[in-house]
């Protein structure tokens, strides 16, 4: 499923929902009864429908303010929650019958489908972050709008953020990924200073240190190149593409 998701990160990109109560919403400020609701049962509870918008709260880390009128701080009581006049709110509606169509049509009609069965909500594409974007393709539009030192603070950034959660994958795949993009569009300088931010972080990834030998070879720096598939096996000796890299760089006498 999730490999699925991320193939159409691009349709899902404007996934924003509905938001929502905070856990410190005091009871009084919640009606009884709740006027133009097109995708929530219009007869849902109080207590339904708090415990949904603070679903939709931390599964996009954001606020009541970001579909409804009202000023973040003001007292809930002084919010407009009927009014459409937000675009992120006729969003929200979208999303909820994409979701409930995944669940209710897609999946439900997989053939030998797995008990208990899976479904997605909110947090499977949000992961507690309003846009769902893979990290390497944040970093990768960082380095085109504002140059490499900022998308690379960046990433520190949001790795000091959300390291441990699911918004992003911080394994060392997606900035591996990301430099060999990079280097196809002949951005090396780019694609290696990606890279030692990999091992920063992740100092024991042997596919690391292949992506590195592989910008060393084409960049001719045959001595470099296998320095890093060396290191490689180091790490991992059943590398078999540091193996297999050091055999021609060696004339067939590498590992």
């Amino acid at each position: 499923m999730s490999s699925i998701l991320r193939c159409t990160r691009g349709a899902l990109a404007p996934l924003f929902l509905l938001v929502t109560a905070t856990t410190g919403l005091a009871s009084a400020q919640i009606p009884d009864k709740f006027t133009n609701l097109k995708v929530l049962p219009t007869d849902i509870s109080r207590a339904d429908l708090t415990a949904t918008m603070r679903g939709f709260t931390e599964a996009l880390g954001v606020r009541c303010s970001a579909c409804h009128v009202g000023e973040e701080g003001q007292p809930l009581s002084q919010y407009d929650f009927a009014s459409d006049d937000k675009a992120m709110k006729r969003k929200a509606r979208v999303m909820l019958r994409m979701v409930k169509a995944i669940n209710g049509e897609f999946l439900a009609n997989l053939p030998d489908r797995h008990e208990p069965n899976v479904s997605v909500s909110c947090i499977t594409c949000h992961g507690g972050v309003h846009r769902p974007e893979p990290i390497e393709d944040i970093v990768e539009q960082s380095i085109a709008s504002d140059g490499l030192d900022s998308a690379v603070a960046q990433y520190r950034q949001l790795r000091a953020r959300y390291y441990g959660s699911r918004a992003y994958d911080f394994t060392d795949q997606p900035l591996i990924a990301l430099a060999r993009t990079l280097s196809q569009d002949d951005k090396a300088t780019e694609a290696m200073r990606v890279l030692e931010v990999n091992l920063e972080f992740l100092p024991e990834s042997s596919m690391t240190y292949v992506a590195m030998g592989q910008l060393h070879e084409r960049a001719g720096e045959k001595d470099k190149a296998i320095e890093a598939y060396t290191k490689a096996l180091e790490i991992q000796p059943r590398n078999r593409m540091a193996q297999q890299r050091l055999r021609e760089l060696k004339g067939g006498g590498g590992k």
